[in-house]
């Protein structure tokens, strides 16, 4: 199921209790609600950066979401496969240069006993845009 530009409550209905408590601690930069929504061994991918376990997600709540007044607009969900996509637009203190405006992550959510075990948050870019490529120098 695809929702584009809901409403607070109707997004909120998509993603279910756990999805929701996430978006509201980011905004609230609750660190230790936030923390608390991962199961021990969780893993968090951002921006190709691994956090294995609760511990380092938590060092990353601290450093990239509370510190940086990190914040989150969501814009759009959808349940695939058992999976939640959330799709939201995104601000904060972080360094934005180069980033596209405006900035749209996409927050993939696992669930598992009624806790966050895998969140993989991913830039989007505009459906026109060409894949970067990237060569090495040696």
């Amino acid at each position: 199921m695809l929702l584009m530009n809901p409403s607070s409550r109707t997004w909120r209905l998509i993603a279910g209790p756990i999805a929701s408590a996430f978006v509201d601690a980011v905004n609230a930069s609750d660190a230790n609600r936030l923390a608390n929504l991962f199961i021990e061994d969780a893993y968090l991918n951002d921006q190709l950066r691994d956090f294995w376990g609760k511990e380092a997600i938590a060092r990353w709540i601290r450093d990239e979401i509370v510190a940086e007044r990190f914040y989150m607009n969501v814009t759009d969900a959808r349940q695939h496969f058992g999976d939640l996509m959330l799709r939201a637009e995104v601000g904060g203190d972080f360094e934005k240069m180069g980033l596209p405006s405006p900035l749209i992550l996409s927050f993939i959510f696992t669930f598992f006993d009624d806790k966050i075990a895998r969140l993989l948050i991913l830039l989007n870019r505009p459906d026109e845009a060409e894949p970067e490529i990237r060569i090495g120098t040696e």
